[in-house]
């Protein structure tokens, strides 16, 4: 087991916490060790197709920067525009097209959460994403690079919107990620 358990706290527990309404994401917050390193695992997060606001969304990304984190590693499951992207394909998000509603930066700024105006022209850490595809490389893992656009959804794109994203440079699609990135710049 990569991910020696120290204790699971279900998201209804902690106060503020969502909670995750969507299949196969459990609800839980994990506190753990890999190797020699401390690590906040979430077990599911939240969408704006659930009915969450940007804020609750990214809660937990605050959560996590009060708790002293200070690098976060986001996955999801997209749907692939680039043909050369396939089912199971691990592709590295290299930037973002926001096409979300609203923004989780909105409303009243907290300063000691970071500026109103984060500097977006470079959203994923450029040293991270070179430790990722060097460890790809080594362990002999195809990783490709794109990019991603979030969507509001819940349903799937249509043929038409699939084209638009394409045409607008996405090569993947999904509906979340991005407002968790835009907070954990912030």
């Amino acid at each position: 087991n990569l991910v020696d358990i120290i204790q699971t706290i279900p998201y209804a527990d902690i106060p503020g916490f969502p909670v995750s309404t969507v299949a196969f994401h459990k609800g839980n917050l994990i506190f753990g060790r890999i190797e020699n390193k401390n690590v906040l695992i979430m077990q599911g997060r939240f969408h704006a197709y659930e009915g969450y606001s940007m804020r609750q969304i990214v809660f937990p990304i605050r959560v996590m920067k009060l708790m002293g984190v200070r690098k976060l590693f986001l996955s999801n499951a997209a749907g692939g525009i680039n043909l050369d992207l396939k089912k199971g394909d691990l592709v590295l998000i290299d930037d973002h097209i926001n096409l979300l509603y609203g923004n989780p930066l909105s409303g009243k700024n907290y300063d000691e959460l970071g500026t109103r105006f984060p500097d977006m022209s470079e959203p994923y850490d450029r040293h991270l994403k070179e430790l990722l595809q060097q460890q790809a490389k080594k362990s002999g893992i195809e990783l490709k690079k794109g990019v991603y656009a979030a969507v509001h959804g819940p349903n799937l794109e249509t043929k038409a919107e699939y084209r638009y994203l394409k045409v607008i440079g996405a090569d993947m699609v999904g509906m979340s990620t991005v407002p968790e990135v835009i907070v954990a710049n912030q």
